[in-house]
Order: structure tokens, then C-alpha cells, then sequence
């Protein structure tokens, strides 16, 4: 990352340049194809997008934390292109965030799976494993401190607890900082320290390459999502009036 500490890497640039990737590959919409506001992003790259929403959200709720904790994101841990999408340390321990984001949805939380909409996801495992990754991690580095997995739903409609997980945490986001804040103290300063220091070394984890130019590239595809979806709701408007001037006999004068 040229000498760039972690703590300056951007929530969801993985994901960020994973839509990227997909988007240089597809042909650009035609007037046409603009004028009807057809959905800019391919079928695979749209639930990168949707990812990559979910985690700048859940990153710019981190940033309120109070003073003492620290907050990183897209953390490349393991030999394969894993990432961790928000890894946070302060008082209250080490904790491994997985953002899933589910607008209008309904969750069901058991003890050892997360269904939505009644489909069984695998969100307790994943977090469970990277939670894993990080343990190891400090205990090679000799620093004692808790870990816990959290998974951190954004934009759900319902977020029901049936059975409370084992290990892992399941919480929608806007509970997330003041859950964070209200853990009750279990490491000291010192440990916070060096755990911060080691979680901000590039050298801790897998080498990647970041470039500004992927978040500038990323926001203009938000902004040509967010332009065809008004020009939808403009199409969806006046087919409406058009279907009311019909339907509503003449009157005369």
C-alpha cells in the first residue's frame, strides 16, 4: 500500500474495487438505455455494491467512537483475498465486525445460524473463522486481549433473536457504537496500545495495493445508480398520472 498505515485504508475498498473490476468490464449504457434509467451495474457486481454500501455505513458509525478506540477496515488477514470488514479495538477488547447488508429484509437469529428471509446463511461460521485468524494473530505477537465476533446488519426491517449465538454477536448497525461503548472494561491501556499498532502495520497483513482512484471510480458508479434510480421513479410518476388522466372522465366546463 506504498507505506499507507491500515487506519487510513477505506471502509469496503475491497468490495469497492471488486465493483470496479466488474464495471470496467461491462459496456457502457447507451443513450437510450440511459434516458430509460436501466440499472447501470451488472448482475455480478450488484451485490458488491450493495457490500460495499453496507460497510462504508457500518465505517462512518465507527467513526463516532469515543476516544480510546480504534477502528480498521478491509483488513486483508489470511492468504486468499479474505478480508475483514472492520476490525476494532479500545477497552472493551478486540472485535471482528462482518457487515451484511439486508434493506427491507427479515432476520431470524438461532444459536448457530442466521436465516434471511428464511435462507440459511453461513454469517455466525464466517465470523466465528475470522475471529479465529485474529486470535492467532496476537497470540503470536504476545498480547493477551479478548476477541469477539460481531455481525453487524445494515438496513433490515426486522432483526429477530429466536436463540442468542454462542460466540458471535448479531446487531443492526445502529446499535453498533453504543453497544461498542458500553462494553464493559477488559484491557488496559498499554494492551490497547500495541494491539492498535499491530492491527495499523501493513506489514501484519497480506500485501495489497490500494489506489484513490478506485473510490473516486466507485463513487461515480453511485452516482449513476442513484441518477438511473430517480429517472425510474420520474418513468414510474408519469405512468402513473398518465393511467389517473385516463381514468378520470372529462369534466366539462
Amino acid at each position: 500500500m506504498s507505506g499507507q498505515r491500515m487506519r487510513d485504508r477505506a471502509p469496503g475498498a475491497a468490495v469497492m474495487e471488486q465493483v470496479v473490476r466488474l464495471q470496467e468490464a461491462r459496456p457502457r449504457r447507451s443513450g437510450l438505455a440511459r434516458a430509460l434509467g436501466r440499472h447501470p451495474l451488472s448482475h455480478d457486481a450488484q451485490p458488491w455494491f450493495s457490500g460495499a454500501l453496507g460497510e462504508r455505513e457500518v465505517g462512518a458509525l465507527l467513526s463516532r467512537l469515543p476516544q480510546g478506540w480504534s477502528a480498521f477496515h478491509a483488513v486483508p488477514v489470511g492468504s486468499g483475498d479474505a478480508d475483514v470488514d472492520h476490525l476494532v479495538v479500545g477497552p472493551g477488547g478486540v472485535f471482528v465486525l462482518n457487515t451484511k447488508r439486508h434493506p427491507g429484509a427479515r432476520l431470524t437469529i438461532y444459536s448457530r445460524s442466521v436465516l434471511v428471509e428464511g435462507a440459511k446463511k453461513p454469517y455466525l461460521r464466517n465470523s466465528d473463522l475470522e475471529a479465529s485468524r485474529v486470535r492467532g494473530l496476537l497470540l503470536r505477537a504476545g498480547i493477551e486481549a479478548p476477541v469477539e465476533p460481531v455481525v453487524v446488519v445494515v438496513g433490515a426491517k426486522e432483526l429477530r433473536t429466536r436463540q442468542k449465538p454462542a460466540r458471535a454477536t448479531v446487531l443492526r448497525s445502529e446499535d453498533l457504537v453504543r453497544w461498542l461503548s458500553r462494553r464493559p472494561d477488559r484491557v488496559d491501556a498499554d494492551t490497547v496500545a500495541r494491539a492498535a499498532s499491530l492491527f495499523d502495520d501493513p506489514g501484519t497483513w497480506r500485501p495489497v495495493v490500494s489506489s484513490p482512484e478506485t473510490m473516486l471510480r466507485f463513487d461515480a458508479i453511485e452516482r449513476e445508480v442513484r441518477s438511473a434510480r430517480l429517472v425510474r421513479v420520474g418513468w414510474g410518476v408519469a405512468g402513473g398520472l398518465a393511467t389517473l388522466a385516463v381514468a378520470v372522465p372529462f369534466l366539462p366546463l
